[in-house]
């Protein structure tokens, strides 16, 4: 376990009432409407308001995932809890609306990184934010691909605030409800795991695609097996919801890049002596078997 990583609770069953009855998400895509759908699911008489400026907003309305659709965040001052489910950049930006909204509801996110916005949140005085990042999703995304049960068994990343331990403890109880595992870790360590465990593998399927694609075409394309396109199934995730990960959290994926380089056969070194293979193969059996304890990903 990564220091500064507190340990994964069990998910538990929703509390019989809704620990936020009136819920608002600002991004109806595939987060934001998992998690329109999972409140629904668990807690039947919440009343969930959409804040989204695409063709999704009135398709949530139309298939019930939301109420109602409101123009912006400053229209949330009923709102219980906020949700940014937006990506990292267009998350910022809400975050500046809240603080100018002067909300005072309980406001989180749905991010893949966390110091920025942490960060952000301080600098504007909201004293009601906490960082949040459910560890689930799918190379696509989009309303249409929401789903009530996206984040059964999954961690989703709390990020420790000081002096907030009650909102923290709701929130805990709200990603509980929806099937989750809080995992309670300050920005730093969030981020810096994240680089190694998600942004890195997005960033390698990329190259992987492209070295195969470029290198040899069709040729490989036609006879290429389940490990390749495994590990290249991320390719088809969206470039600009990338470019903002990657930009915000470049220097913890520039240390995960050299650690990776660092694992890997040293340029034009032989592998005919077996020497790679002897030492790299066992270790990383161990650790595959380590995080093989910790349950499959459903």
């Amino acid at each position: 376990m990564a220091p500064g990583v507190g340990s994964v609770g069990e998910g538990r069953p929703a509390a019989v009432e809704p620990p936020f009855p009136r819920i608002a998400i600002a991004g109806i895509g595939l987060i934001g409407g998992s998690i329109a759908l999972g409140a629904r699911r668990a807690w039947p008489d919440v009343t969930i308001a959409g804040v989204d400026r695409g063709p999704a907003a009135a398709q949530a309305k139309a298939q019930g995932v939301v109420d109602d659709i409101r123009a912006s965040v400053a229209d949330l001052d009923d709102a219980d809890l906020v949700i940014f489910a937006a990506p990292v950049d267009a998350n910022l930006a809400l975050l500046h609306e809240a603080a100018a909204a002067r909300l005072g509801a309980l406001v989180t996110d749905a991010g893949s990184t966390k110091r920025a916005i942490v960060d952000a949140a301080s600098r504007l005085g909201l004293t009601r934010f906490i960082g949040g990042h459910p560890i689930a999703g799918a190379e696509r995304g989009g309303l249409e691909r929401a789903r009530p049960d996206l984040f059964v068994d999954r961690p989703w990343a709390l990020i420790r605030a000081p002096g907030q331990e009650s909102d923290l403890q709701l929130l805990e109880t709200f990603v509980r409800g929806l099937g989750a595992r809080p995992a309670i870790m300050s920005a730093d360590v969030h981020d810096r795991v994240m680089a190694y465990v998600s942004h890195v593998p997005q960033l390698l399927a990329v190259a992987l695609m492209n070295a195969a694609g470029r290198e040899l075409g069709d040729a490989a394309l036609s006879v290429a097996g389940r490990a390749f396109r495994e590990m290249t199934r991320l390719a088809e995730s969206p470039e600009d919801l990338w470019r903002g990960i990657a930009g915000a959290n470049a220097d913890f994926i520039a240390e995960a890049l050299d650690a990776l380089a660092r694992e890997l056969p040293a340029p034009g070194a032989s592998l005919a002596d077996g020497s790679w293979t002897r030492t790299a193969f066992p270790s990383a059996h161990a650790w595959r078997e380590r995080l093989n304890a910790f349950g499959p990903v459903s």
